[in-house]
């Protein structure tokens, strides 16, 4: 075989391989526990880790139920998605529902998204780095968003009082009760760990098991020029505003995980 038919044949293989580190462990509930060796090796494809692909072609995702959730044709990561499916089940018995409200958002869709908000009235006369600044206050560049991964769901509301009285009190307390019992975690809490980056996302959860090995594959393999001379509105801002280490790596993650800072 030649050099390029054996290079094609190995990225076919990658893949095809599906989650190269989902490090699930059952107990005897039947439940999904998080290992905190996020540090074994595992690969992705550099455009897969920025979002720059179709997840419903993936043959590692797969459609969030209807039932699920109040959105069309949204994806998880299959290993996501049935941990996140025990969630949701084991919150049902507990008389509490959750709901999807997003999932995965490749390049695309969060460039859409990001250049919305670019265009508002409001950063009129505003300096590129500034109007940036602002708009990461909870929506991430395109290329640096975990919503790229297919590991991260938004629950319930997208406004962090709904999650301090009542149902969504209640919803809330579960959570951080129960989430890591599926290997589910709020990585973006209200910054007493002292992270930095985006602010509090009450709605914002992530699944570990995958997500943690990814976080340690960004890092190894994107640089800074792979989101400043990307193709979105701002892009340049990306070096000056440290993006990769305030914002990709600005999360809250449990004792033993390893984010191989930058």
């Amino acid at each position: 075989m030649s050099r390029a038919g054996l290079v094609v044949a190995s990225l076919i293989f990658l893949w095809s391989c599906g989650e190269p580190a989902a490090q699930l462990a059952a107990d005897g509930s039947g439940r999904n526990k998080v290992s905190t060796d996020s540090t074994a090796t595992a690969t992705w494809p550099k455009a897969e880790l920025l979002g720059q692909f179709d997840p419903a072609g993936h043959p590692a995702f797969e459609r969030v139920p209807k039932a699920w959730t109040d959105k069309d044709n949204i994806y998880l990561r299959r290993d996501a998605l049935d941990a996140y499916g025990q969630m949701r089940k084991g919150a049902e018995a507990a008389g509490i529902r959750l709901l999807v409200r997003s999932a995965t958002r490749n390049f695309s869709y969060q460039k859409g998204i990001w250049e919305r908000k670019w265009e508002r009235p409001k950063y009129m006369g505003w300096q590129a780095v500034d109007k940036a600044k602002d708009i990461m206050t909870y929506s991430a560049m395109p290329g640096a968003s975990r919503h790229h991964w297919g590991t991260e769901v938004d629950l319930n509301a997208f406004e962090n009082d709904w999650f301090t009285s009542g149902e969504g009190a209640v919803l809330y307390a579960w959570l951080q009760q129960h989430a890591a019992e599926y290997g589910f975690h709020q990585v973006y809490d209200d910054k007493s760990t002292g992270r930095t980056g985006y602010e509090l996302e009450r709605w914002h959860w992530s699944y570990l098991p995958i997500s943690g090995p990814m976080l340690v594959a960004f890092n190894a393999t994107i640089s800074s020029q792979d989101l400043s001379q990307s193709n979105f509105s701002g892009s340049a801002s990306a070096d000056s505003l440290n993006v990769l280490t305030q914002f990709v790596n600005g999360v809250n993650l449990p004792t033993g995980y390893s984010k191989t800072e930058r």
